[in-house]
């Protein structure tokens, strides 16, 4: 009787150890902050409102994100990677091609605008808004020059 007395006792507080586990293992843990990086680096200006301008186009679904293309040039055989990037408005986004762009097409560094036409083609544009190359969508995701007859230039949107 002794014996079995102290086989329900253990039992009984195993059980109640157990239980208590298991009530604290449940409740939800709160997670710690993450940590911010605290290099801040302003080489970037935002303009006031772009970010909600975005925000808003690509719930809209008119915009597509920003995406980095190859630019090649046949005549030549030079190639560079060019960067269109966030929204400006509802047609124009960012644009950035690195110095190794010149030996590409000379004056695709200097472009800044890539701008969505009604018509379906896109024109690359400096900062002062002169066009520097209009193109055309190509088959999937590439686009060619179709405003300069002896450039044989085209983009292809790389994954």
């Amino acid at each position: 009787m002794k014996a079995s007395l102290v086989i329900v006792t253990t039992a009984i507080v195993c059980a109640g150890v157990s239980a208590a586990g298991l009530t604290l293992w449940a409740v939800p843990q709160v997670p710690d902050r993450p940590a911010t990086d605290p290099i801040v680096l302003a080489t970037i200006p935002s303009a006031p409102g772009a970010q909600a301008r975005l925000s808003a186009a690509l719930h809209a679904g008119t915009v597509s994100p920003p995406a980095i293309f190859s630019v090649s040039n046949f005549k030549r055989k030079t190639v560079c990677l060019v960067e269109r990037g966030a929204a400006l408005t509802s047609r124009s986004r960012d644009f950035f091609a690195p110095p190794d762009c010149a030996q590409v097409w000379p004056g695709l560094t200097q472009a800044t605008t890539w701008t969505q036409n009604e018509d379906g083609s896109v024109t690359i544009s400096d900062a002062s808004g002169t066009a520097l190359l209009t193109l055309t969508r190509g088959r999937h995701f590439s686009y060619e020059v179709t405003d300069i007859p002896d450039a044989d230039l085209a983009l292809l949107m790389l994954p």
